[in-house]
């Protein structure tokens, strides 16, 4: 409990923030899609399942990740905090 609160003197104190940012997907084809993505050097896998719709939240210092693969098309090269995205037919479209 100690380090705990000396933890978080210490973020205050230098002015580290812990920033997340999240992305709602809305999947309309009926199978699971990856997008594969980097945050601050490390990367991620985040599955999508066929029909349904998720939210992700990517926990970084940046508001956003770079986009580096997956199996679906993005017309970016990143996702930024409070994005709502739509899939279908293997393609991304921003809501």
């Amino acid at each position: 409990m100690k380090f705990k609160i000396i933890s978080i003197a210490l973020m205050l104190a230098f002015g580290v923030q812990a920033n997340a940012g999240t992305v709602r997907i809305h999947n309309n084809d009926s199978k699971t899609h990856v997008v594969k993505i980097k945050c601050n050097g490390s990367s991620k896998n985040v599955q999508v399942n066929g029909s349904a719709t998720s939210s992700y939240t990517f926990h970084s210092t940046a508001s956003s990740c770079d986009i580096v693969g997956g199996t679906v098309s993005f017309p970016v090269s990143k996702l930024e905090d409070g994005q709502s995205w739509k899939f279908k037919n293997d393609k991304a479209s921003q809501n």
